[in-house]
């Protein structure tokens, strides 16, 4: 049990510090990587089964976003009223992860549930996070449906690359550890 908990600490503090690095921007002067707050919820519900990751992960979000537009003089355009919306956006995310880790498990096998699932989230995800910001923010005069879904098509795109990107990466790290623990365990039995 000790070892699971370490495992979810150490997932949990990689996240948090993949979190912090792209939400922030902190190495866009070298190289601008896409942000990966959604695929970091969708791998925590995965793989760390305490439920206080979700929240200390939003947190952390909120903190980093504070930051950057308080002290490094990033726009505060989308932090509105509807940045609440990122709860319910997350928790898609997180709990689509705990289904997906529940229903499918970790296998190669499961890998295309897990990436259709992953882009579901994603796009659900969007809905409540870009939808909340358009509907909910104040930032547009009038908002409408006709007016959201060229929205989506502009915006998603983008998203959902980013999300299965960084899920990919999370999965080709997966792979990698277990063949390790695999060639680990052949050593040990000899």
């Amino acid at each position: 049990m000790t070892r699971f908990k370490s495992f979810d600490l150490s997932l949990f503090i990689v996240l948090a510090l993949v979190m912090l690095i792209t939400r922030s921007h902190s190495l866009s002067q070298f190289v601008h990587l896409p942000e990966t707050s959604l695929a970091t919820f969708f791998v925590a519900g995965f793989y760390i089964r305490s439920r206080l990751a979700m929240p200390a992960l939003f947190l952390l979000g909120f903190a980093i976003d504070l930051v950057v537009i308080n002290y490094m003089g990033i726009s505060n355009f989308c932090f509105t009223p509807a940045y609440w919306m990122l709860l319910p956006a997350y928790g898609v995310m997180w709990g689509a992860g705990r289904m997906a880790a529940h229903k499918f498990g970790a296998s190669l096998a499961s890998l295309p549930a897990i990436i259709t699932t992953v882009c579901v989230a994603a796009f659900i995800s969007n809905l409540f996070s870009s939808g909340g910001f358009y509907f909910l923010g104040g930032r547009f005069d009038d908002p409408s449906l006709s007016g959201f879904l060229p929205r989506i098509a502009r915006y998603f795109p983008g998203t959902l690359l980013s999300t299965v990107t960084w899920t990919g990466v999370a999965a080709v790290c997966h792979i990698v550890a277990a063949s390790i623990v695999s060639g680990q365990n052949m050593v040990s039995r000899k």
